[in-house]
């Protein structure tokens, strides 16, 4: 994935950046009324491999698998752990406890909180190999 941001500062070699992210149409058009088409601004900081200076315009660089990778990792797993949870409950727990629902759902919430805890360390541990690169100085 390639997108366009311009550099506003840079300091002891990262590059703070603003990046328009583009809507859900691919661009803001002039037919679309929904808020999904708007551009937004992105605040960020980049390693500065190409020494860019402060106005500059450069394009950036993120490998896609690693972006739909973690898209799943962050909302497919703890929606997995939380129905598995909540399968488990169904099965493990008596039928006759009393707020036997709530106890499911409280296992099923706990499954979020456990898998994001996973989640956050597996992150740390993977370091920066998603980082977005500066590939060219526009």
């Amino acid at each position: 994935m390639i997108q366009i941001g311009r550099v506003l500062s840079v300091n002891k070699g990262m590059a703070y950046m603003e990046v328009t992210r583009k809507g859900a149409c691919g661009s803001g058009c002039a037919t679309c009324t929904s808020t999904a088409c708007e551009s937004k601004s992105e605040f960020i900081s980049v390693s500065n491999d190409l020494n860019a200076e402060a106005g500059d315009t450069v394009e950036l660089y993120v490998n896609d698998h690693f972006v739909l990778q973690s898209i799943y990792k962050v909302y497919g797993i703890p929606l997995a752990a939380f129905l598995a949870l909540i399968f488990i409950g169904q099965f493990l727990l008596p039928k006759s406890l009393a707020n036997r629902d709530l106890y499911i759902f409280g296992l099923g919430a706990l499954s979020f909180v456990l898998s994001f805890i996973v989640l956050k360390k597996a992150d740390k541990k993977n370091g920066n190999r998603g980082q977005l690169k500066m590939i060219k100085i526009l």
